[in-house]
């Protein structure tokens, strides 16, 4: 299994280096005549992680402001995107197969668990690729069954959304079915939860959550919906749906924001992710809404102070280190050594953390500010704890909050959102899902603080004031399968709204 578990790995490994094109998909590249059902979830797990969602967080992580690369040049934390990029073609080619085999072989063989595992893990790809790209194919993407079409027809993100809803739903009732055939972790292959089905379940329901709460801009959007949804999701610590990189490892086995996994430094003087930008640092060295200063205690934990004054500082987003990176780069704290970024640290597909928040979100918006600020209290401890921070200094961290007006700032939505989503994004560390957020709170300085500003040296593109809000659909797909992709334009995708980003 050792074995199997580490070609999968080396394959995502060598994708993601080369970028070479995948497109005969016809040939399907799982043999599933060959790969039992029970070896099939811990390819379905990698892919869903290292195919998919590393491959949507890469340049993301620039978009979000968490990272900068230290050269003025960068194209991500600029927003110079092109149709170069492989988000598309790896969840279509590698990790949505995984994901729907499983179910079709999981229901054929009488095992309704291993069906469930890849339509919840089906769900989080569709849902991590529409909220970059909009309209994609679902209806007509690759069911396990018929034969791959490579001119898929695509359906509208309000499509996608109540499909991805249907796989949760379909999920969660393929979980509660008694009779299983065989255990899902039969083969060792459970590498998040060894077979703990309860987990499974509440990992279906926490993105059940997320995707409902996503639609807080829309008049058919429902607290209600979410606060259920979060009631039957994590409800504790160690619960969290993460991919567990490996200790010892080879480069691909490693956390890809490590200095060990390759994925994230094309060279040792304009790596891709150099440094935590200073949006990053100012929202840990300060209070929501009122913008006092405050040190938040994971700040050490995740970065590393400035050797030469112990301060901690990150780069401005397409400024370049001052100086230059061999001169001035250690002033800066490093991406890589901290807790995100250690070459065993696991990489969440969703939290405890984030339903906390989800569910404290959701209760603002609904009038329950005291139920609000509990979920959102629980939230901020969930992820201390997580990072080990001392209980007594948990304990300080919120009585600083509280003397601060935080009890207060909960009467008022605006305020109440300030806290939520500066909390949040400093527990989201590096996952694209904060993009979803920054977008639907329009990218305010009233929610996140006066140091969101857009980066230095832009994309002309962009008019002042605006901001991205969509990525551009691959190449490949654009020159197969024009008809359905439409206007692919820079100009067009990287400033056009996606639906669930729109009032109505």
């Amino acid at each position: 299994m050792k074995y199997l578990y580490i070609i999968v790995l080396t394959t995502i490994g060598l994708l993601l280096s080369s970028c070479q094109e995948f497109l005969d998909i016809n040939a399907d590249p799982n043999n599933p005549q060959e790969i039992p059902l029970e070896s099939r979830l811990i390819g379905a797990i990698t892919m869903t992680n290292g195919a998919a969602m590393w491959r949507g967080a890469r340049e993301v992580s620039a978009v979000c402001l968490y990272t900068a690369s230290g050269n003025e040049t960068s194209s991500p934390e600029t927003w110079r995107f092109t149709s170069s990029y492989f988000f598309w073609q790896n969840s279509y080619t590698w990790a949505i197969p995984n994901c729907v085999d499983m179910v079709v072989m999981g229901k054929a063989e009488g095992a309704p668990h291993y069906a469930g595992a890849g339509r919840t893990l089906e769900a989080l790809v569709f849902g991590m690729l529409t909220d970059q790209l909009g309209a994609i194919p679902v209806s007509e993407a690759y069911d396990g069954v018929t034969t791959a079409r490579l001119t898929p027809a695509f359906d509208s993100q309000e499509e996608v959304y109540a499909q991805v809803i249907e796989k949760l739903d379909e999920a969660i009732a393929l979980f509660n079915e008694t009779e299983n055939a065989k255990g899902l972790n039969l083969d060792n292959g459970d590498i998040m939860y060894q077979g703990d089905i309860d987990n499974w379940r509440r990992f279906a329901y926490a993105l059940k959550a997320r995707y409902l709460n996503h639609l807080s801009k829309k008049s058919i959007y429902d607290p209600q919906a979410v606060i259920e949804a979060c009631s039957n999701a994590f409800n504790s610590d160690g619960m969290d749906a993460e991919f567990p990189y490996l200790d010892n490892g080879t480069a691909t086995e490693a956390n890809p924001w490590s200095d060990k996994g390759y994925g994230g430094f094309t060279s040792a003087t304009a790596p891709r992710y150099f440094s935590f930008t200073q949006f990053f640092v100012d929202l840990m060295k300060t209070a929501p809404v009122t913008n006092d200063s405050l040190l938040d205690p994971r700040i050490g934990i995740i970065m590393n102070p400035a050797p030469s004054d112990g301060e901690f500082r990150g780069l401005i987003p397409g400024q370049g280190v001052p100086g230059g990176i061999e001169v001035n780069g250690d002033n800066y704290g490093r991406v890589t050594g901290g807790f995100y970024s250690r070459p065993t640290s696991p990489f969440p597909f969703i939290t405890y953390a984030e339903v906390k928040f989800i569910e404290a979100e959701a209760r603002l918006r609904s009038g329950d500010s005291g139920g609000a600020l509990a979920a959102y209290q629980e939230g901020v401890s969930a992820n201390m704890r997580k990072l080990g921070v001392a209980g007594d200094d948990i304990t300080a961290y919120w009585n600083t909050l509280v003397d601060n007006g935080v009890q207060q700032h909960f009467d008022d939505l605006t305020s109440g959102l300030s806290h939520i989503m500066r909390q949040k994004y400093i527990a989201q560390v590096f996952n694209p899902e904060t993009w979803v957020d920054m977008r639907r709170m329009d990218y305010s300085q009233e929610i996140y603080g006066p140091s969101l500003n857009r980066p230095t040296n832009l994309n002309p593109l962009f008019n002042e004031g605006e901001w991205i809000r969509a990525m551009i659909v691959e190449g490949n797909e654009e020159v197969r399968n024009g008809a359905n992709v439409g206007n692919n334009t820079p100009v067009f995708r990287l400033k056009t709204p996606l639906w669930w980003d729109t009032l109505d």
